[in-house]
């Protein structure tokens, strides 16, 4: 194991029965609990994460999401940023408390809306002349 920008580098094991993005997203996911990389710090580019892992950029997007998905880091227009841990888990605790009858109810008008506004739709659509306007 070698260092890239002072965090420990770890291999992707072609024995491991895991998909690689996993594989980076654990990596990265302890790196990150562990404080070897920060709140706040560049969790690092794709190309540089590719080059570290020896994986391709797409399967680092992957991994990426995954912890995105996670709570644990933030992806902006300049790059990916490690979150607290202790934040992102509380945001996942509060998300875990959707009020889902309430979600399923506003699913239910929505669906009502679009069901109208496709009538509506297909009332201006017979009424237009054939051939233009």
């Amino acid at each position: 194991m070698g260092t890239l920008d002072g965090v420990m580098s770890a291999d992707i094991s072609k024995d491991d029965p895991r998909p690689e993005s996993e594989q980076a997203a654990d990596i990265l996911r302890q790196e990150i609990l562990r404080g070897d990389i920060k709140p706040g710090a560049h969790v690092g580019s794709v190309r540089d994460l590719a080059t570290r892992f020896k994986i391709s950029g797409m399967t680092v997007q992957r991994a990426l999401a995954i912890l995105r998905e996670d709570g644990l880091i933030l992806t902006t227009s300049r790059g990916s940023y490690a979150r607290d841990p202790q934040q992102a888990a509380e945001a996942s605790e509060a998300d875990a408390g959707v009020d889902l009858p309430e979600v399923l109810r506003q699913l239910e008008h929505l669906t009502s809306q679009v069901s109208e506004l496709r009538g509506r739709l297909e009332a201006l659509e017979s009424r237009s002349v054939p051939g233009g306007a």
